[in-house]
């Protein structure tokens, strides 16, 4: 997973101080070598944290926060950060304790891990944008995936493909 902070240049020196866009994966912080958490949660605010394989920041009803949940949990307690993009092809997988958990991320005012479904389904239109991959399109406007071709097809094995596919399967 990785995650991208953008921001102004602050008149700071430490690392997350001088750098306007800085890309790091989630394990790079998960290492936490010389205090980089720390100081990363001390700096100054960023303009757009953008997270990328967003699902990874879990949170599990019985197992808890994963680590990349709190951090993020952390910096926006914090007000370091000013907005957020999260992006994942699997927000939901099949558990709306976790995806109300991480729309809550984005949104505490509007989500709750602890509220109905059915309550907050109506506010999902204005937080998340679902593209389809048939909808896709190149910058000229032509389908980026094309349809399926589905053909039968009869396959004959070799002698050789015959007697390895029998040795395969004596036992």
């Amino acid at each position: 997973m990785m995650i991208m902070f953008i921001t102004q240049l602050g008149p700071k020196s430490d690392f997350w101080n001088t750098q306007s866009q800085v890309v790091a994966s989630l394990e790079t912080l998960r290492l936490d070598r010389n205090d980089r958490q720390t100081r990363l949660l001390e700096s100054d605010p960023w303009d757009l944290v953008i997270v990328d394989e967003a699902h990874h920041l879990n949170f599990d009803e019985h197992s808890g926060r994963t680590l990349g949940y709190e951090l993020i949990e952390d910096l926006d307690r914090r007000g370091k950060v000013g907005s957020m993009i999260f992006f994942t092809g699997t927000p939901h997988r099949g558990k709306d304790y976790g995806f109300w958990a991480l729309l809550r991320l984005l949104h505490p005012d509007r989500f709750d891990p602890g509220e109905p479904s059915a309550d907050q389904y109506g506010e999902l239109p204005d937080v998340m944008i679902r593209n389809n991959k048939q909808n896709v399109t190149k910058l000229n406007g032509e389908k980026l995936f094309q349809p399926l071709s589905v053909q039968m097809v009869t396959y004959q094995y070799s002698a050789e493909e015959s007697a390895f596919y029998g040795m395969l399967t004596l036992h």
